[in-house]
């Protein structure tokens, strides 16, 4: 099971927000590539890193970013890639994956030549699978929009309880048991994850996790780098 430190950056520096909410960031780093190589040296050798500004339609991070896949590590790259164009950029500068929602469902068979390299994201806001920074609504449920990639090809995704996102109140249960255990095995379970639920969600099946908050509030002002 692979465990992924989220690596969120907004104006260039590490932040963390809650439920999406860009009012609600906390700064806990301005430098990003500091924290990832001490990250790294600890142990965590998967990162999931997220340009927040290109999501919320701010601007982007595309510099540090660049800079970030030159570092170890197995590295997923997300947050507002709305065109084949940047997919197509970041793996040419270094992304293992590229984490996709928007375009998946606006112009999913865009992605078929690159579904290789390709994360769904797959963001649950109350019953239904939102996009385009948490603001859209999909009208399909979880179990819905799984069994719809998978049919046309793609093999990962992620899935985020936006509500319980940067809370440090334990993943959705609710939701994760609602997911066909045969999909489980190719989903990382994300959105208020803690590290003592690692085990749990390997139990449940999951391929993976990414832990965001509870990182930065309880791991990584202990480490010495």
């Amino acid at each position: 099971m692979r465990v992924f430190a989220s690596i969120d950056i907004m104006s260039g520096r590490l932040v963390r927000l809650e439920q999406g909410k860009p009012e609600l960031a906390k700064v806990y780093s301005e430098d990003p590539k500091y924290v990832m190589r001490c990250l790294y040296s600890s142990g965590f050798k998967n990162f999931h890193i997220v340009d927040l500004d290109a999501a919320l339609g701010y601007g982007d991070n595309s510099g540090i970013i660049s800079e970030l896949l030159k570092e170890k590590g197995y590295k997923h790259v997300a947050g507002g890639i709305r065109s084949v164009e940047s997919l197509i950029g970041y793996i040419k500068r270094g992304a293992d994956r590229v984490v996709v929602s928007t375009l998946a469902f606006t112009s999913p068979w865009t992605l078929i030549p690159y579904k290789d390299k390709v994360v769904i994201s797959l963001d649950v806001k109350g019953e239904k699978v939102a996009y385009e920074g948490w603001r859209k609504d999909s009208s399909l449920s979880v179990h819905e929009a799984i069994r719809s990639f998978i049919s046309i090809g793609f093999q990962e995704f992620v899935v985020t309880s936006i509500k319980r996102d940067g809370s440090l109140s334990g993943f959705d249960r609710t939701l994760a048991e609602k997911i066909p255990y045969e999909a489980r095995r190719m989903t990382l379970i994300a959105g208020g994850v803690l590290l003592r639920e690692i085990k749990e969600i390997e139990r449940l099946g999951y391929s993976g996790c990414i832990i965001g908050k509870d990182v930065y509030e309880n791991y990584f002002g202990d480490l010495k780098c």
